[in-house]
C-alpha cells in the first residue's frame, strides 16, 4: 500500500471554475465532509498562454489555502489543454486518415486545447518545459501527496493520429518488434517497402495494420506519453507516488474509437486509477454488478488502484444520484480493494456541455443530498483506519483471464463498415459481452471471481478455474502455462473462438494450436445461426456463433439442436479443459437463461470453487470482503427496500450496526460493515 490510509478526496479546481472568490469557503468546508484531499488541475493553456511566460498565481493561492486548512493536495497535469502557440508555431495538430487537421478546440472538459499530437517532438519538448516549471515550483510543498501525470489517457478518435511523426514512430515500433521489413511482410503477408515508409491503415478491413496501429497507439504510445511526464517529475521529486487514471478502461471498451491498454500504460507510472465508464446510477442489477466488475478488473491491473473519478451524478439535467446510488458505489469500490476514492467534482460544473455535471455540491456551493453520504463514508474510513490501512481484497478461486490483443481483435471484427471508414458493421461486442457475462453469471450465483491479466500467466497456478472469453489468438507463452496449469489439476473454461486465429490475425485453417491438450479443427462457424443448445433438459440460444469442430476428444456434455457437439470436457493430466462451440458468457450477458448458469455451476462445483457465505445477489444482497491478517471486514450491501437480517457464522469483533447474538441487520438501501476473526 502506497499510503498509510485510504485517500478520500475530491477534484476541486479546473480552470476557470470554481471562481477565486469561492475558493476559501469551499476549502474550509472540505473538513466538514471528511474530504481530506483536493485535486488541482494544472492547465497548460491557462498557466502558459504565451510561450515561456508562466502565471501560477491560481495554483499558488490554492496551495496556500490547502495548507492553511490542513488539506492534502493531489497535483494533476492537464497537458491536453495546450496553448495556442503549440498549434500555430509547432504545427501540433493531429491528422486524420483522409488528411483532415484535427484542430484543438473548446470541448467543455478541455478548454481550448484538446489536444495536440505529443509524438510531435516540438510539442513534447514544450510540454516537458512546462512540467519542469510546475514541479520545480511545487515539489517542496508538504501538502502534496501525489502527482497525476495525465487525465484519462486514451487513444481517441480512431484517427488519432496520422501525422508524419506518428508514422515515423509507428515504423520504429514495428522495427523494434520485427527487426526487418522482410520479417514483418512474411508474418502478415504484407507488401511494405520499409519501416520508414510504412503505410498507415485507411480502414479496418485488412485487420493486421489496424491491429498493430491501435496496439501501438493504445499501448506503447500512451506509455511514452505518460512516461515523459513521470520522468520530468522524478527529476525533482524523488519520493511521492505518481499515478495516472484511465477514462475508458479496457474492461469496458467496445469500439476502436476510444482505447487504452491499461496493462501496458500502467507500467509508465507508480500506480493506476480509473474513471467510471459505466452507469453511475445503481438502480438495476446490471449497473450494480458493472460497478463491482470495474473494481475487480482494475485490481487486476494494479492492486493499489484508485477510483479516481466517482461521479455524484452525470447531471446535465439528466441523471442525479440518490444517497443509495452514491453509497453503493463507494462501498463497492472499498470492497474491491480500491486504495483511494476521489470525486468528480466538488461543485457542479457551470461551463459548456458539462453544465450542472457531477457536483457533490450545487453550483452555488450548497450541499446536494449525496454530500452527506460522502461525509458519512469519510467518517467510516476514519473509524476503521487501522484495519483499512493494510487490507487487501479477498482472493477468489476463479479468474477471468483478460487479453487486450483478443479484445482488440474482437473490436476490429466489429469495425468493417464502409470502405475508407472504421465504422461498426453488425457489431457483436463479442469479447466484452463474453467476459462481462461470465462475471455476472458467477456473481449472480453468489460465487467469487477475480480478473487476471493474460500477461500475468505466471499466476495461473493461484486459481482453481480460469475462464478465457473469445481467446482467439493463443500466445506461445500462455499455451505453455495453460498446459502446465491443466496438467497439474486446473480447470479451463475455453469459450467459443478459442484458437480461431493465428497470432498474425489470420484464420487458423488447421488444428487449434493447443496440442497435446486438444486435437480439434474448426469446420463450420456461423453468426446468429438460430441454433439452440441443450443441456440436462434445458435449452438456450447459441450466441453469437455456432461453431462445429472436427474432433473425437473428450466427453460431449451439451449438443446443438442438430445433434452435433456444443460442449466437450477433455481430461488432461489431473485437470479438465471445457471446449465450447458457443459462448456461454455471451449467452448469459444477452438473456441470463438458466441453462448457462447450470452449465457453469456444474463446472465450478466439480472444481470446488468457493461461494460467498451471505450473498444473495439475485435477491439484492451483495457481499465483499477485505482481509488484514487474521481479521476480515465483511461489507454487506442491501439494494432492496426491505430490511434484511443475516446470521453471521464467524466471531464478530465489531459491527457498524447493533447485533443480537450473531444476527446482523442491513437497512433498506443500506450498508452494514463488520469485522470478524477469519
Amino acid at each position: 500500500m502506497l499510503f498509510e490510509e485510504i485517500i478520500h478526496g475530491t477534484q476541486y479546481y479546473r480552470s476557470p471554475t470554481p471562481l477565486e472568490e469561492e475558493w476559501e469557503g469551499d476549502i474550509q468546508n472540505l473538513k466538514d465532509y471528511n474530504l481530506d484531499a483536493l485535486q488541482i488541475r494544472i492547465n497548460w493553456r491557462n498557466n502558459e498562454r504565451v510561450e515561456g511566460e508562466y502565471d501560477f498565481s491560481d495554483v499558488d493561492k490554492l496551495i496556500e489555502l490547502a495548507e492553511k486548512n490542513g488539506r492534502k493536495v493531489m497535483m494533476k497535469f492537464l497537458l491536453e489543454c495546450a496553448p495556442q502557440y503549440v498549434f500555430d508555431k509547432y504545427d501540433g495538430v493531429r491528422i486524420g486518415p483522409k488528411g483532415e487537421r484535427l484542430r484543438g478546440g473548446y470541448h467543455g472538459a478541455f478548454y481550448g486545447g484538446w489536444k495536440p499530437c505529443f509524438e510531435n517532438p516540438m510539442v513534447k519538448a514544450a510540454a516537458q518545459k512546462f512540467v519542469d516549471k510546475v514541479v520545480e515550483r511545487y515539489y517542496k510543498c508538504d501538502c502534496i501527496i501525489l502527482w497525476n501525470v495525465w487525465n484519462e489517457p486514451r487513444n481517441r478518435p480512431i484517427e488519432e493520429c496520422f501525422c508524419q511523426h506518428c508514422r515515423k514512430n509507428f515504423g520504429s515500433y514495428l522495427k523494434d518488434k520485427f527487426g526487418t521489413i522482410e520479417r514483418l511482410n512474411k508474418n502478415y503477408g504484407a507488401t511494405e517497402e520499409s519501416f520508414e515508409t510504412i503505410n498507415l491503415p485507411a480502414m479496418s478491413h485488412g485487420y493486421w495494420d489496424i491491429f498493430e496501429f491501435k496496439k501501438y497507439k493504445a499501448g506503447k504510445s500512451i506509455y511514452d506519453m505518460l512516461r515523459f511526464v513521470y520522468d520530468g517529475i522524478r527529476k525533482y521529486d524523488k519520493t511521492r507516488p505518481i499515478m495516472s487514471h484511465v477514462g475508458f478502461t479496457s474492461g469496458f471498451q467496445l469500439s476502436l474509437t476510444d482505447m487504452c491498454d491499461d496493462f501496458t500504460a500502467r507500467d509508465a507510472v507508480d500506480f493506476w486509477g480509473t474513471s467510471i465508464p459505466c452507469d453511475t446510477l445503481m438502480q438495476t442489477p446490471e449497473a450494480r454488478l458493472d460497478i463491482q466488475m470495474l473494481g475487480d478488473f482494475l485490481r487486476a491491473v494494479d492492486k493499489n488502484y484508485f477510483f479516481h473519478e466517482i461521479y455524484p451524478s452525470l447531471g446535465t439535467f439528466i441523471k442525479y444520484d440518490t444517497p443509495f446510488d452514491m453509497e453503493f458505489k463507494l462501498y463497492s469500490a472499498l470492497g474491491a480493494g480500491a486504495k483511494g476514492m476521489v470525486y468528480w467534482q466538488y461543485r457542479s460544473e457551470r461551463v459548456g456541455f458539462e453544465s450542472d455535471c457531477s457536483g457533490i455540491m450545487y453550483m452555488d456551493g450548497k450541499p446536494r443530498e449525496v454530500a452527506f453520504t460522502v461525509r458519512d463514508f469519510g467518517a467510516a474510513l476514519k473509524e476503521q483506519k487501522n484495519f483499512l490501512s493494510g487490507c487487501e481484497a479477498e482472493k477468489a478461486d476463479m479468474a477471468i483471464v483478460f487479453d487486450f490483443d483478443c479484445l482488440l481483435m474482437s473490436t476490429i471484427e466489429d469495425s468493417c463498415g464502409a470502405d475508407y471508414t472504421f465504422d461498426w458493421c453488425n457489431p457483436q461486442f463479442h469479447y466484452r459481452n463474453a467476459h462481462a457475462g461470465m462475471y455476472r453469471l458467477v456473481r449472480n450465483s453468489n460465487r467469487k471471481v477475480d480478473y487476471l491479466g493474460a500477461k500475468d500467466y505466471h499466476r495461473f497456478s493461484e486459481y482453481k478455474v480460469l475462464y478465457f472469453p473469445y481467446y482467439c489468438m493463443i500466445q506461445p507463452e500462455i499455451k505453455a502455462a495453460l498446459e502446465s496449469f491443466i496438467k497439474e489439476g486446473g480447470t479451463v473454461i475455453a469459450d467459443e473462438g478459442f484458437g480461431l486465429r493465428t497470432t498474425n490475425t489470420w484464420m487458423q485453417p488447421y488444428d487449434v494450436d493447443f496440442k497435446p491438450v486438444l486435437n480439434a479443427r474448426m469446420r463450420h462457424r456461423k453468426l446468429n445461426s438460430g441454433a439452440t443448445v441443450s443441456y440436462k433438459g434445458k435449452t438456450g440460444a447459441a450466441r453469437p456463433f455456432k461453431t462445429q469442430y472436427l474432433t473425437d476428444d473428450g466427453e460431449v456434455l451439451a449438443v446443438f439442436d442438430d445433434g452435433t457437439p456444443a460442449l466437450r470436457k477433455i481430461e488432461y493430466g489431473k485437470g479438465k479443459f471445457y471446449f465450447f462451440g458457443f459462448s456461454v458468457g455471451y449467452g448469459y450477458y444477452m438473456d441470463g437463461a438458466e441453462i448457462w448458469t447450470e452449465i457453469v455451476g456444474d463446472i465450478l462445483n466439480e472444481a470446488c470453487v468457493s461461494s460467498y457465505k451471505y450473498s444473495n445477489v439475485m435477491g439484492g444482497l451483495y457481499e465483499k470482503r477485505l482481509v488484514n491478517g487474521d481479521r476480515q471486514m465483511i461489507i454487506l450491501q442491501n439494494a432492496t427496500d426491505e430490511l434484511k437480517t443475516v446470521e453471521i457464522e464467524e466471531e464478530i469483533v465489531w459491527c457498524s450496526e447493533n447485533t443480537t447474538e450473531n444476527l446482523v441487520s442491513i437497512q433498506p438501501k443500506g450498508t452494514t460493515r463488520l469485522i470478524i476473526k477469519a
